[in-house]
């Protein structure tokens, strides 16, 4: 016992350890006072025989005042057995080098016997050496404070220069909840894996360490600093006042169920409802704040409104300024943040998100990628570093090498607290759905533009037609030709903008409004800050796949899967767009300059003069471009490579959701948790929609 009294942990004793060793130091102390006692009592050496007689006359052997070999073997086993006690305790604790709550669980465990003195000293001795460790439990779950010097506590305080890498922000929400104080499971004091002795359990432990996370997250997030845990009032003194007075008197055995006397008693019901009525309170407190102080929900749904594209006016004010800006451009030089911030408040001011909240819009930004963005700026690889071939010899137009809407996204700020639900990894998604969502966006309307383009180059060609301007033979079997490739264009276009349309329906009823849907429910069940980081999380994650931008596919061999397949269909649309606007804005451009010539011919023969002096290389000229055989080409191959690809993606998607029928069907119970389990019911709805006649 002295040897362990004697021992360091590491050089310094930590608190229990100290603790345990004032006890046991103790004991040895009456030990020994026991001794002297005894031996105060024994007889002397040699007695003469009067003091022998005057003894037996004044005292009777019963009540003799010397000690007896009857009395000794009566008082001596209890003080023997209390040594034996210290001794295993001794043996037990001192060679496993323990420290905190693993101490106060090892000198419990010997508590576990059928001998009533032996159990009874245990527990007196974990009640005293348990008081250390009760005070740092009471000063983490009343004042979220943790001076834990000796690391003997199961929450740990995690440093910012520990995680490495950028610098942190210690007054971030997303660094207070997440990455600050972690559990140290090893020190959860378990005395017998969930019995009747053990000091705390593992769930109660994770919730003493949210209750501590929570008060920290209040006062330096929430900045809420006057905030308390316990109240004043009379009725919850009395039920927190277990953990919340006088720290320093708390034990383990204080902390005992005393309504229930008999062996089922649990130690650990006192602390869970001190525990659990502060964990109320706090999440209470904190779920409160971020609604009502910190516009929780405003931010959410702002964030589906910009980032997922749900303000409808908005977005297609936003793209078609963004149009009028990039038309004509082949780089993004001379595109600047202060030219987005106008094209951006243009849209804002010019639509209904004007009425949304100033701590709404002044988060909201438009930016262009750079650095870590870079990887996800273009579709499908990077673009070709040297010009295209024209396919019109028409006009000398290069190929763009930077297409400025690849680098173009909106951006919406998120201050503290609220980024410990919106955390880095949400913020990424948000991201990666909004590119996604936005080049659908912007394919729609190229698609939408065309058909305007379109209407106006048919009005345009048959004014010109009328006008004697397809009367040469040559010419005349041009116009015929270039009459095909617009309706070739037109049925093209038709099949595409029938996918995009119904696609991004889909997108926004099904799986967007949905999933908003399903996250205000969780918002509103929620108890905790966790439950709501969860509900979040979910909505993304559910989000992602029901977008199919997280399947993977079955066909790996083949290099195809879901997501490759949608993407191609969007970049195959995207190059069909630009062809179009490309031999549109030309054949317009020829067809007005055609005009203003036949004008002025017109003028000229209403002058009297000569109508035409010279030979009008103009005339008919936009339909001998028009019957370029290149144009025909590009038209039917794109064409067929997009049916081919929406083909094989409306097979797999058949195949994904057979495979789903025949695996419930085989095994009601089993989890989901493949992609195709996971969108089992969104693939019929999309499927049903992108070929409902089947």
């Amino acid at each position: 016992v002295e040897a362990v009294l004697e021992d360091d942990v590491d050089g310094v004793h930590c608190a229990t350890a100290r603790a345990l060793a004032a006890r046991m130091d103790k004991e040895l102390a009456e030990y020994h006072n026991h001794l002297s006692h005894l031996e105060s009592e024994l007889p002397p050496l040699e007695l003469s025989p009067s003091l022998i007689q005057r003894a037996r006359g004044m005292y009777p052997q019963s009540q003799s005042r010397y000690l007896t070999l009857r009395s000794v073997a009566a008082r001596l086993p209890p003080i023997r057995d209390r040594l034996r006690t210290l001794a295993i305790l001794a043996d037990g604790v001192g060679a496993c080098n323990l420290r905190g709550g693993k101490l106060l669980a090892t000198v419990l465990q010997h508590s576990l016997d059928g001998y009533t003195r032996h159990a009874e000293l245990v527990r007196s001795i974990a009640a005293d050496c348990s008081v250390p460790w009760y005070k740092l439990l009471s000063q983490w779950i009343t004042q979220g404070v943790l001076e834990d010097i000796h690391s003997e506590f199961f929450v740990k305080e995690v440093k910012p220069e520990m995680l490495g890498g950028d610098v942190v922000v210690t007054s971030s929400g997303f660094f207070t909840w997440h990455q600050r104080y972690v559990l140290v499971e090893g020190l959860i004091p378990l005395c017998s894996c969930g019995g009747l002795m053990d000091i705390i359990t593992v769930d109660l432990a994770r919730e003493v360490l949210l209750v501590g996370k929570g008060i920290n997250f209040i006062r330096y997030c929430l900045q809420d600093r006057d905030w308390e845990v316990v109240e004043n009032e009379a009725e919850e003194s009395t039920d927190e006042g277990a953990v919340a007075g006088h720290c320093q008197s708390y034990n383990f055995a204080t902390l005992m169920d005393a309504s229930d006397n008999d062996d089922e008693v649990r130690y650990v019901s006192t602390l869970h409802d001190a525990v659990m009525k502060s964990s109320a309170r706090i999440h209470s407190h904190i779920l409160s704040s971020l609604e009502k102080q910190h516009h929780m929900m405003q931010h959410l749904l702002a964030l589906k409104h910009f980032l997922f594209l749900g303000q409808g006016d908005f977005v297609s004010s936003f793209v078609e300024s963004l149009d009028q800006e990039f038309r004509g451009r082949t780089s993004i030089a001379g595109i600047y943040s202060h030219t987005l911030s106008a094209v951006l408040e243009g849209s804002l001011r010019t639509t209904n998100a004007r009425f949304l909240p100033d701590f709404v819009l002044g988060n909201l930004r438009a930016r262009l990628m750079t650095g870590k963005h870079d990887a996800d700026r273009y579709w499908m690889g990077p673009p070709p570093k040297a010009k295209e071939v024209e396919m019109t010899p028409w006009e000398d137009n290069s190929a763009s090498i930077q297409d400025p809407w690849d680098f173009i996204y909106l951006d919406y700020k998120i201050n503290n607290p609220l980024d410990a639900i919106v955390h880095e990894s949400a913020t990424d998604t948000y991201h990666q759905v909004f590119l996604f969502l936005f080049r659908l966006k912007r394919v729609e309307w190229m698609m939408n533009n065309s058909w305007r383009q379109s209407t106006a180059l048919n009005h345009a060609i048959l004014t010109e037609t009328k006008a004697g301007g397809a009367d040469a033979p040559v010419i005349c079997e041009a116009a015929e030709s270039s009459s095909f490739l617009l309706r070739r264009i037109s049925s093209t276009r038709q099949t595409m903008l029938h996918f995009i349309s119904n696609l991004q329906n889909y997108l926004m009823f099904e799986v967007l409004e949905g999933g908003w849907e399903g996250l205000v429910t969780s918002m509103n069940k929620a108890q905790s800050l966790d439950d709501i980081i969860r509900a979040h999380d979910s909505y993304l994650n559910e989000i992602v796949d029901k977008t199919l931008l997280g399947n993977e596919g079955s066909d790996k061999s083949n290099g195809k899967s879901l997501e490759n397949l949608l993407l191609k269909l969007l970049f195959i649309a995207l190059k069909f767009g630009k062809f179009q606007d490309h031999i549109f804005t030309n054949s317009l451009a020829g067809l007005e300059k055609a005009a203003k010539i036949r004008r002025k011919v017109e003028e000229r023969a209403d002058q009297g003069d000569w109508g035409r002096k010279t030979l009008d290389e103009e005339e008919g000229r936009v339909f001998l471009y028009l019957a370029n055989p290149q144009l025909f080409e590009f038209v039917e191959l794109t064409a067929k490579e997009f049916d081919k690809t929406l083909s094989d993606l409306l097979k797999m998607m058949s195949k994904q959701i057979d495979e789903v029928d025949f695996n419930s069907g085989m095994d009601d119970d089993q989890e989901e948790t493949g992609p195709g389990m996971k969108n089992q019911d969104a693939l019929p709805f999309l499927l049903f929609r992108l070929d409902f006649s089947g």
